[in-house]
């Protein structure tokens, strides 16, 4: 029994003030991603946010829980005998999509679910804030199913290096409002990416990866699509460490290379929407982040 993507979505604010923020952003790419499966909101029994960056900095309650309430998945009461839909948020930076769906296909697995879906998304604080957002605003939702004739999803595999961990590193710092133009006191998120991380980021996973694919007696050269993220300079760095050629490397582009906790579901519904992802057999998954923290997972199909 395997693991399947059954549908993708991904959601980019439009010139609409209402089109902002991760709770709206969520919402529009689990929408898309329900009509690009042909499911109704209700077929989802378990939803997982891996989302970072909210709107006023929400954290309780579960965000999980508000786009499962906007999308309309069993948010009213439920009939005796029938599945709900479970939410909650996993918090894992950019290795949360990845810490998801390995999340969702143990529920999937053990017959506990049918459908799982997992939403990633990021946005500024508040409509002042975009410009100052490292990121570019986005959302993108992934929902998996079983499939008894392929293998799917693998387990996905995680470890962190916390030697390495001043190399990406965010942290709060009061600003007091002085200076010549006066701002309203208030806590302000830094962001610091030190010179150094790509390259080490894609040395952590390499070794990860290598030892992964080794437990699985996969060689390398079976690989035939590497969707490594973040960004498309990491993705390069670790093919050529791997000794996959970048021809077999999913290259996602600036914009989208620069998404957050989205960007890992965004380069699986660019691979979708080229035919990639169906031309392939075997797929590699990679991610890496703050920590430095590196998860894997095979799919194949």
């Amino acid at each position: 029994m395997g693991v399947v993507v059954v549908g993708t979505g991904v959601a980019r604010p439009t010139r609409s003030p209402l089109s902002h923020g991760a709770r709206r952003l969520a919402d529009a790419a689990a929408r898309q991603c329900l009509v690009s499966a042909g499911y109704q909101p209700d077929s989802i029994n378990m939803l997982v946010n891996v989302g970072v960056y909210r709107e006023r900095g929400l954290g309780e309650p579960a965000l999980a829980a508000l786009i499962q309430q906007d999308v309309d998945a069993n948010a009213g009461r439920i009939k005796r005998g029938e599945h709900g839909t479970f939410s909650f948020d996993v918090d894992n930076g950019a290795c949360g999509a990845l810490t998801g769906l390995d999340v969702v296909r143990g529920f999937l697995t053990s017959h506990a679910i049918h459908v799982g879906m997992v939403v990633g998304s990021d946005s500024a604080p508040g409509p002042l804030h975009v410009r100052a957002l490292p990121r570019p605003e986005s959302g993108a939702a992934i929902l998996l199913g079983r499939d008894e004739g392929v293998v799917g999803l693998s387990a996905v595999r995680q470890r962190t290096y916390p030697e390495y961990a001043e190399l990406l590193e965010g942290y709060w710092e009061w600003v007091d409002g002085a200076g010549r133009f006066p701002r309203r006191p208030g806590n302000r998120l830094v962001v610091l990416e030190r010179r150094g991380f790509v390259d080490r980021a894609a040395q952590c996973a390499a070794e990860v990866t290598t030892d992964y694919l080794d437990d699985f007696g996969v060689p390398t050269e079976s690989v035939d699509l590497l969707v490594a993220t973040p960004g498309q300079t990491f993705a390069d760095e670790l093919a050529d460490l791997l000794g996959i050629g970048r021809e077999r490397t999913l290259h996602v582009g600036e914009q989208l290379g620069a998404m957050h906790t989205a960007q890992p579901i965004a380069a699986i519904d660019q691979a979708r929407r080229t035919g990639r992802w169906a031309a392939a057999r075997t797929i590699l998954l990679v991610a890496a982040g703050s920590g430095i923290t590196v998860t894997t997972a095979l799919y194949r199909h």
